[in-house]
């Protein structure tokens, strides 16, 4: 990692054709390819984890600027997670779960400024993966690509295992259906798993009523265990 961080800080351009670059390529299998991005940074004291499918390239070249800047890994994540149009969605769903007065915060808003202390950013696969040459967006089963459920098994099992007791937010199905598999086969009894959470992308044209339809089950699961 402190070699990837080095050649970030001596970059003098940061652009698309800078940073999906061969020094920053972690793996490739078929039209997979995984790269570095400096998305590191665990919040230990975190209360909440929400969970992503994986950084895209504009969240990627956000936190290679933040790391040129001479900025710390906490920076990139304070700086560059669930950024743009998703965030009001999402911090909707959850003021409406009531997840802001389990944390006691006015809303969850101040997860993403004054507040970052209660929250642990993150995805399945903490680095961007491109599928094709573009921004993978789950559409081939994760789960039967060995390349990436091999990722998420050596990366992100030990931050659900950190995360296991404390409310986790997964964006989508994709990331429900993956935690939901790492919890059977491992055996993790995780305790507050908001499962059936919509992605809160403009891209779901089904947000809003999958909200409504996982509603009161996530309501009831976050009373019964907060």
């Amino acid at each position: 990692m402190p070699k990837y961080l080095n050649q970030i800080k001596a970059l003098k351009k940061i652009n698309k054709f800078t940073i999906i670059s061969k020094k920053f390529l972690i793996n490739k299998e078929n039209n997979f390819e995984i790269y570095y991005a400096p998305f590191d940074y665990i919040n230990p004291k975190a209360k909440i984890m929400i969970v992503g499918i994986t950084p895209g390239i504009q969240q990627m070249e956000q936190s290679f600027k933040v790391i040129n800047e001479g900025k710390s890994l906490k920076d990139v994540k304070d700086l560059s997670s669930f950024k743009g149009s998703m965030r009001t969605p999402l911090i909707k769903y959850l003021d409406e779960l009531k997840v802001n007065n389990i944390l006691k915060i006015k809303s969850c808003e101040s997860l993403f400024n004054k507040d970052s202390k209660y929250l642990h950013s993150t995805s399945l696969i903490k680095y961007p993966v491109f599928y094709k040459g573009n921004n993978y967006t789950g559409s081939a089963n994760i789960l039967k690509k060995e390349i990436l459920l091999d990722f998420i098994e050596k990366n992100f099992l030990k931050e659900l295992k950190t995360f296991k007791k404390s409310i986790i937010v997964p964006l989508g199905n994709t990331v429900s259906s993956t935690i939901e598999y790492l919890n059977n086969k491992y055996d993790l009894k995780l305790t507050c798993f908001l499962k059936g959470f919509p992605h809160p992308s403009g891209a779901n044209a089904r947000k809003n009523i999958q909200f409504k339809e996982n509603r009161s089950s996530i309501m009831k699961l976050l009373k019964s265990n907060n």
